[in-house]
């Protein structure tokens, strides 16, 4: 007895991200009739919350420079810094990785997704072997007006101006140069512009998403919102269709070609958090609706999960509102340093942000504290705060405490005042000399691209020696979960036993990362997400065309 659909459809994409969103749109090329259904009342997921940093090694971009990258160099980074994981970082999966990310970037470009790229930013860890820059992608400067009534459904991420990555880090230290000065008239006259003559300029994830969803319409792919998945429907083993919930009632939907899961990980779902991780993700700077339930689904089906242990980890504030914010910049400049409970420095501050939550993670360190003294405030920006414009909400809110000595400011946070003297004292003779000796700060290049090239002999070091002084709490955070369900180099999901659940895929943050317990580059989350929902995209169309009898041969992975 057949079932009886509510409605049809060839592929059917669950989430609006990145991954989502690219998956929808390879599975529409490839004649595909495609649906998107996102759970939430806005549109975008993570992504529009992000970077919207896309590491792709490989890239046309940088094929096309004088200095083009090669496979050995990114099989040899990649090794270096993934390692093996277990079947998440399979042989199979990052092969198609970096096979498949350029492919994937390249057929973005011509459907219309306008992505430029970010040359000076180096890799997470750039100094060893196949490390170098220009692996980061990023979304060109949008029109947001462009989405239509899309717009008004975008996920929020509010930013005072619209930013590119590459134009961060000369803002971050202000007015200290005529190039980071010029950096930001550039950025608020191209912002005023925009909205003079009526525009809506977005950067960053925001962007990202929104170049994509433009391109998904224009396929003719519907995207439904208010849409939580219930149930994935098997028949014989094999992912038919789903059951959603949409405008008051369940509905069965066919999906003849497959199943793509796109929906995010669980970085929201304090009891999973808890019992795979040991906290509960409060400081999570994913999207709200990131709370694991499509993991849950799948595992309900027997699919295999690993690295649920994992996530894209990093230092993170709690602004004004108990508002999670990571932050990149201010513990790399120059009058900084970070401290434990105890005051005393436990890491390279200027190192990457995953590796700094490694840190923490590997003392048991849940929270620290970042303290910087007034020079710092006066030159550089904190957040959305310009240089020596600190709201007084900010020191009424506890965000930041302040005091006119090291001593009473190590009071003010419950550190014992020796200590934390004793610590800053040698911190600051270790910046006059310009070289850390405990932990290497400014020795890398990722923490150059950060630091004031102003300061000299470390662009990274400065004392911690003009009063008064603050300090702001910092917590063990994170950009989402990188642990989930377990997929093949095709992106299928697959079983304990390493068979494969016919017609049910998954990319992004939902499955098993092929980053691993790495984290490469910039643009490592968004990477493989977009690269493995092309990717399964195009294999869900190859299965439908074999099952209809078409004489088409399997393609590879990309």
């Amino acid at each position: 007895m057949s079932r009886a659909w509510d409605e049809s459809f060839d592929a059917v994409v669950i989430g609006s991200g990145a991954a989502g969103l690219t998956a929808a749109l390879s599975a529409a090329s490839q004649g595909l009739r495609t649906l998107v259904l996102e759970k939430g009342e806005v549109w975008g997921g993570s992504t529009a919350l992000s970077g919207g940093g896309i590491w792709i090694p490989l890239n046309p971009f940088l094929q096309a420079t004088g200095d083009p990258d090669t496979l050995e160099a990114a099989q040899t980074y990649f090794d270096e810094v993934v390692k093996d994981a277990g079947p998440a970082t399979s042989r199979e999966r990052r092969d198609a990785y970096l096979e498949a990310g350029p492919k994937m970037i390249a057929f973005l470009t011509q459907k219309g997704v306008e992505l430029e790229q970010e040359p000076t930013q180096p890799d997470y860890h750039a100094e060893r072997p196949g490390g170098r820059k220009g692996r980061l992608i990023e979304p060109a400067f949008t029109n947001g007006k462009r989405l239509g009534p899309w717009l008004a459904t975008l996920r929020p991420a509010p930013r005072p101006y619209a930013v590119k990555t590459g134009e961060g880090a000369r803002i971050a230290r202000g007015f200290t140069s005529v190039s980071s000065t010029l950096a930001i008239l550039k950025v608020v006259a191209r912002d005023r512009w925009a909205r003079l003559w009526g525009g809506a300029p977005i950067t960053s994830g925001a962007a990202l998403a929104a170049q994509l969803m433009m391109a998904v319409q224009a396929a003719g792919a519907p995207v439904r919102l208010g849409s939580p998945l219930r149930r994935v429907i098997l028949e014989g083993g094999r992912a038919v269709g789903v059951e959603v919930e949409w405008e008051g009632r369940i509905r069965a939907i066919e999906a003849r070609a497959g199943v793509l899961l796109c929906a995010g990980g669980f970085a929201h779902d304090p009891e999973l958090r808890r019992e795979a991780q040991g906290i509960d993700g409060r400081y999570s700077s994913a999207s709200p609706d990131d709370t694991g339930d499509v993991i849950k689904q799948a595992v309900e089906l027997g699919a295999a999960t690993a690295l649920l242990e994992e996530a894209w980890w990093g230092p993170s504030v709690l602004y004004p509102g108990d508002i999670p914010g990571f932050f990149l910049w201010e513990r790399c400049l120059p009058g900084s340093l970070m401290v434990d409970n105890q005051g005393r420095r436990f890491t390279n501050e200027a190192q990457s942000y995953d590796t700094i939550g490694r840190d923490m993670l590997r003392q048991g360190i849940q929270e620290a504290w970042l303290i910087i003294d007034s020079r710092h405030r006066r030159r550089y920006l904190f957040g959305a705060m310009p240089p020596g414009c600190t709201p007084k909400a900010m020191f009424a809110s506890a965000f930041f405490l302040r005091a006119d000595s090291i001593e009473e400011l190590a009071v003010k946070c419950g550190v014992d005042p020796s200590t934390l003297r004793g610590t800053v004292d040698r911190f600051n003779g270790l910046a006059r000399a310009g070289v850390d000796e405990d932990f290497g700060r400014g020795s890398l290049p990722y923490d150059n691209y950060w630091g004031d090239p102003n300061q000299k002999p470390n662009s990274n070091l400065g004392a911690v020696d003009h009063a008064p002084f603050l300090a702001t709490r910092v917590y063990l955070g994170d950009l989402g979960t990188k642990g989930g369900l377990v997929t093949d180099e095709h992106g299928r999901v697959q079983r304990p036993d390493g068979s494969a659940i016919d017609g049910l895929y998954a990319a992004g943050n939902c499955s098993a990362s092929v980053m691993g317990r790495g984290y490469p580059g910039p643009g490592a989350t968004l990477g493989p997400a977009m690269t493995f929902g092309y990717i399964g995209g195009r294999h869900a169309a190859m299965c439908a065309s074999n099952a209809r009898g078409d004489d088409v041969e399997a393609p590879t992975p990309a």
